[in-house]
């Protein structure tokens, strides 16, 4: 053959191959290993699915999944007790949840009675009529709604711990008047000032007549016939009050009081009318009222029991006409036609700005003025009796109980004396040591518990419990009366 003839026989033989797309063999080894790798990735992936499987299995062994959540909302002065109670209730049922929320009690009664809630929490006394026509409760749930009371506390009167007035007792209507001084159109005026009638002496003249805005050298450092310093608090004899910022003074009659304060020598003209006067740096610091901007029961309580308020004109005339409706459905102070000179939203809002300014008083829960950093009157005190003395309508002359806890202190007095306590209650504790702003909290609920929530309700109102979570919220247990 010859040699063109070779290469053209080889050129074709290539050219056919690449036709046939042939290509270059693997190696029976190579393809060995490769079914080898292939075969031990598969076990893999086959072993870790089932050790994930598995897993899911064994750890759904005796870890149920979590029960339905519970939720509960409304009063920012109840929020401290139930938190604490819902914290030691999932400390001892970790498969459930509870959801405790604050907003006030306004809010957490509409909200129970839309059914966005399992539990209102309120701290003003409510009852079923009250909630279906002011609260859209549904009248259906007339007679199934649940009210329940799982504590007491009581509304103070408030000023800061640095407070440099030298109050120590206020009567209702001096703190009315003092409340209508920083409003434009007050329509719950009181006719007396601290008991005595404002048409008479020395009172029948401004600020007091117009209900103007007052300084704290022109209000009274205690109730009218409290001692101060050795000194009863009285009204003067003069029939004109005395400019403010008198210089303190001090008389054969009584000792030194407070360095705060203006003592006033009897038929001398007196910056407040009585013997001894708040006072201050310069004795004609302006009061700086504060209340809540939200819907409350703090702010229904202070208006019904605290100043007295049977309506939006009206109050009442002795302790036991002391209702809880205040001035009206709104459970604001605007109701009474008060407007103050800082309105602030919840418990803590108020604590906070009466805390910062030394010329505030306002209104709060006590037992969230007694926690140790609230910055107000009860500041620390968790048992004694604290804060500002508070004398109801038709008190006796020099009684003004403070807030006190126990079974036999001041707020369990108001509780049983003003008839929101337990049906049948008796005690031999005596209306001049019950304090007039004493009040219940409650759980509200649409039907009767069930579940969780009957296990939670029991779980609070077991005596134990209750006695223990009352005395670490500062509040009175249902046990304690």
């Amino acid at each position: 053959m010859s040699e063109d003839k070779a290469r053209r026989i080889e050129r074709r033989r290539r050219y056919l191959r690449r036709l046939r797309g042939e290509k270059k063999g693997v190696s029976p080894v190579v393809a060995t290993l490769i079914l080898i790798l292939i075969a031990v990735a598969a076990a893999a992936a086959l072993y870790l699915w089932l050790v994930v499987w598995q897993g899911n299995l064994t750890g759904g062994i005796g870890q149920p999944s979590a029960r339905p959540t519970l939720t509960i909302g409304g009063s920012t002065s109840v929020y401290p007790f139930s938190s604490l109670a819902v914290t030691q209730f999932q400390q001892n049922n970790s498969d459930v949840i509870i959801s405790d929320n604050q907003g006030g009690t306004g809010a957490g009664m509409l909200a129970v009675c839309s059914g966005s809630i399992d539990i209102g929490a309120a701290s003003s006394l409510e009852t079923a009529a009250g909630l279906v026509g002011s609260d859209g409760c549904p009248s259906s749930d007339l007679s199934t709604i649940q009210i329940t009371t799982i504590a007491y506390d009581a509304v103070d009167v408030i000023v800061p711990v640095a407070n440099v007035h030298g109050l120590v007792s206020i009567s209702y209507d001096t703190l009315a008047l003092i409340y209508d001084g920083t409003s434009t159109a007050p329509t719950l005026i009181p006719t007396t000032y601290n008991t005595v009638a404002i048409s008479g002496v020395p009172f029948a003249e401004a600020p007091f007549n117009t209900h103007a805005a007052l300084s704290w050298s022109q209000i009274p450092a205690a109730v009218d016939g409290a001692t101060v310093a050795g000194c009863t608090v009285t009204t003067q004899t003069v029939s004109t009050v005395a400019a403010t910022g008198t210089t303190a003074q001090t008389g054969t009659a009584c000792g030194a009081p407070n360095t705060n304060d203006y003592y006033t020598p009897a038929g001398t003209a007196s910056s407040c009318g009585f013997t001894i006067c708040a006072g201050g740096a310069t004795g004609t610091d302006a009061v700086q009222t504060v209340e809540r901007s939200d819907a409350s029961g703090t702010t229904q309580t202070f208006e019904a029991r605290v100043l007295g308020a049977t309506s939006s004109s009206a109050f009442a005339t002795s302790f036991g006409g002391l209702g809880f409706s205040g001035c009206g459905s709104n459970n604001l102070l605007s109701d009474c036609g008060i407007t103050a000179t800082y309105a602030e939203n919840g418990n803590p809002g108020v604590i906070s700005q009466v805390a910062s300014h030394p010329d505030a008083i306002g209104y709060a829960s006590d037992g969230l003025a007694r926690a140790a950093t609230s910055g107000v009157t009860c500041q620390n005190t968790p048992t004694a009796a604290c804060g500002i003395g508070l004398a109801y309508p038709g008190e006796s002359a020099g009684v003004a109980p403070q807030p006190s806890l126990g079974a036999s202190g001041s707020i369990a007095g108001g509780v049983v004396n003003g008839g929101f306590g337990t049906p049948g209650l008796t005690t031999t504790v005596s209306v001049p040591n019950s304090y007039a702003g004493a009040r219940p909290f409650e759980f509200v609920s649409l039907q009767p518990y069930t579940g969780v929530a009957q296990e939670f309700i029991t779980f609070v109102l077991d005596p134990a419990n209750n006695i223990a979570l009352a005395s670490e919220a500062g509040e009175v247990s249902v046990y304690s009366i």
